[in-house]
């Protein structure tokens, strides 16, 4: 391998106008919706600092999306290893403060320790670097795979399981027991669509299908007709309050679903054009991260939230239109993996947000504030920029 990319060497660099529009046309809306959360926040954060940390990531996030473009994103195939255990010692860092020692620059956020302070820009979740990792090491490993098979088995998918099972369930546990649900639920989204398109028989897709269904409908089955024996499975949890706040909401206006309550009156009150920039007509609880499309769409109604949800959907056709054009396996196999996360994060941040799913700590990417979410997307982003040049030197040649 070269110490940069070959393609990059070229006299003429085929940049993707079309998706640097989108991810800046993100970024705008990003700052614009922290700045309309401003009053929402409490007396004691500072809002102008908030935003001035965003656009510095967003700054940060530029300047290694080039660094890496230019350093040759195969290094990233390549050093995802390193990557992956400098992240599974900060993950047993962050297990270690919740549980036995209190370690300097690691303190809990509303009962949950994953976030490690960096003085004067903020936070960073390893778990949120974690879930990209793993997709690069995963396309690695199916890419592996398939090249070493020479059947098509079950005894040959159950190996792959195998692989990828020892690389993503230790983390997997750590980050549940910080604990934290939301970004499991993305990580296990995304490995499913790898392993979906990488070759396995199509039986256990629909093996997979039937499973997911069936639990669905037994939960809601236990949830609506046997609430005890649902309890005496699961336990109360803060997880199973989580699932009394989304559908039984008018039952818990003052508990576990205040905040689905207040996102429904933001998101409903605001009509077609919103009660304008920073209108405080409903308090909304973290609007500058989880709940920040609700305090956009309270802005700027159904037509503000109509433009954000078609530049969400015009970035995953633009991703999934280069993943398809290209041929190498192994970049499209992470491809889709880091479209299947994005997905995930996209239907589940807006869908809690007018009571389709249970509300969940998934930030809307590239949208909500925050470095972590934002710079874990910049090696996938790094790796799909190089794609599409790639795609177009060979129209141009």
């Amino acid at each position: 391998m070269t110490s940069r990319d070959s393609t990059l060497k070229t006299k003429k660099i085929h940049a993707d106008y079309g998706l640097i529009f989108l991810l800046l046309g993100l970024s705008a809306i990003s700052l614009t919706a922290i700045y309309a959360a401003l009053p929402l926040l409490p007396y004691w954060r500072s809002g102008i600092d908030l935003i001035v940390k965003q656009i510095i990531w967003i700054v940060i996030a530029i300047a290694l999306l080039i660094g890496l473009i230019w350093g040759g994103v195969d290094r990233l195939f390549t050093g995802a290893v390193v990557m992956y255990w400098v992240l599974m010692a900060l993950l047993v860092l962050l297990l270690v403060d919740k549980y036995a020692l209190d370690l300097p620059l690691i303190a809990p956020v509303n009962g949950t320790t994953a976030w490690i302070a960096l003085p004067g820009l903020g936070t960073i979740q390893p778990s949120e670097f974690m879930k990209v990792i793993l997709m690069i090491m995963s396309a690695n490993i199916i890419h592996r795979h398939n090249e070493e098979k020479r059947t098509m088995t079950y005894a040959d998918d159950l190996r792959l399981f195998a692989k990828i099972l020892a690389i993503a369930v230790p983390p997997l546990v750590l980050i549940v027991a910080q604990p934290d649900t939301g970004i499991p639920i993305v990580i296990v989204a995304g490995l499913a669509i790898m392993l979906g398109i990488s070759g396995i028989r199509r039986e256990w897709i629909l093996y997979s299908l039937i499973a997911g269904v069936s639990a669905i409908a037994l939960f809601l089955f236990l949830f609506y007709n046997f609430e005890s024996v649902l309890l005496n499975i699961v336990g109360a949890s803060y997880r199973l309050n989580r699932i009394y706040g989304w559908l039984r909401t008018e039952s818990y206006i003052s508990s576990y679903g205040l905040q689905l309550y207040q996102s429904l009156l933001a998101v409903g009150s605001a009509g077609w054009w919103g009660h304008g920039l920073q209108s405080v007509v409903v308090n909304v609880i973290e609007p500058q991260n989880d709940f920040i499309f609700a305090v956009f769409a309270q802005n700027f109604g159904f037509v503000g939230a109509s433009v954000l949800l078609l530049l969400q959907l015009l970035l995953d056709l633009k991703i999934a239109n280069i993943a398809l054009k290209y041929k190498k396996r192994r970049e499209r196999y992470l491809v889709a993996g880091v479209l299947g996360m994005l997905l995930v994060q996209q239907i589940q941040n807006m869908g809690m947000i007018i009571g389709l799913t249970p509300i969940t700590g998934i930030t809307l990417p590239f949208v909500s504030a925050g470095g972590s979410s934002l710079l874990s997307f910049v090696p996938a982003l790094a790796i799909l920029f190089v794609m599409s040049h790639r795609i177009r030197s060979k129209r141009t040649y």
